[in-house]
């Protein structure tokens, strides 16, 4: 199940929607075959390993490993349950359940009624956390959601401009690029409305090869202000934001707003996880970031720059 856990991680950032998945294919305590779903809309893992074995009929006598249980459903691809249930496995070790409504169990009993052994449970814990954009996304109907701000060595997050072209960078470019890579792991970005019309953000991964995210604004309910093409308004009513988020199948974003916006997400204790990112600089003045009062799950040093994550335990 760990060689799942880690063909799986190859997909992130590439198959959202879909949740990450590896499978393994064991043999007479030998693997003869693995694969992970490598692309959204293509094959899912259970299929890619199967094709990677060189004597398919091996399945007759092997275990599939997978850590998701697999789907019983027409999609994009027709349900890898049928698939396992083709190739006769007589034996299928899954770590976890699937929480989406077309499946959640049916994938099991799918193929316990065609005589397959299955065994469930298996790095569960595990299983989920490398998962935890698409268990959020259907259990609370609404994205997992990542807020990111940079901050000076003394705490400060942004200073008075002297124009509205102005502006000024917090953390090295290593710390760059690592957020670049970061927005194209999720399928969303959103920033508050002065952000935008102050810093004329991109939010793209300009300097990481990835997909960069839908880009939204956050801004008064009821306001229309004008937005470049590629960009779309989103209220600042959260329970109105996660709703449109969560019909228009968003899975995951991450937030980069000022403080005004990451106020909306903390005081409403309305987010999973945060990353805080500290330069080197100290401005003695300006706009104060945000403090928060418990210890970073972990922290990593990127030449003389720090980053600290912290999960919010209590959803």
């Amino acid at each position: 199940m760990g060689r799942c856990l880690e063909l799986a991680r190859l997909g992130l950032g590439r198959v959202q929607p879909n949740p990450m998945v590896g499978a393994v294919i064991v043999h007479q305590g030998r693997i003869i075959g693995e694969g992970y779903h490598q692309q959204y809309g293509e094959a899912h893992a259970e299929v890619n390993a199967i094709r990677s074995m060189d004597d398919p009929s091996l399945c007759r006598e092997a275990t599939l490993y997978v850590n998701l249980e697999p789907c019983s459903h027409y999609g994009k691809t027709p349900p890898c349950a049928d698939k396992i249930i083709e190739m006769e496995f007589p034996r299928v070790v899954i770590g976890t359940l699937d929480p989406h409504s077309k499946v959640n169990g049916q994938g099991i009993a799918k193929m316990e009624n065609a005589g397959i052994e299955v065994l469930s449970g298996v790095l569960s814990d595990e299983c989920e956390e490398l998962n935890r954009r698409f268990f959020t996304y259907h259990r609370k109907q609404r994205p997992y959601i990542i807020l990111k701000w940079a901050q000076t060595a003394d705490g400060y997050m942004d200073i008075p401009r002297t124009s509205p072209a102005q502006s000024y960078w917090i953390t090295n470019e290593e710390l760059k690029v690592m957020v670049h890579k970061w927005r194209s792991e999720e399928q969303a970005i959103l920033v508050g409305y002065n952000t935008y019309c102050n810093d004329h953000p991109q939010l793209t991964t300009r300097l990481y090869p990835g997909t960069s995210p839908q880009r939204y604004i956050m801004c008064h309910a009821g306001t229309t202000p004008p937005l470049e093409e590629g960009f779309t308004l989103l209220s600042d009513q959260l329970p109105v934001a996660m709703q449109e988020l969560y019909h228009n199948k968003i899975e995951s974003i991450i937030v980069e707003g000022g403080r005004k916006t990451l106020d909306l997400f903390l005081k409403s204790n309305l987010w999973d996880e945060i990353r805080v990112l500290t330069g080197e600089q100290r401005w003695g003045a300006g706009t104060r970031a945000p403090q928060l009062n418990l210890p970073p799950e972990r922290e990593l040093e990127v030449c003389s720059n720090h980053v600290q994550w912290y999960r919010n335990r209590s959803l």
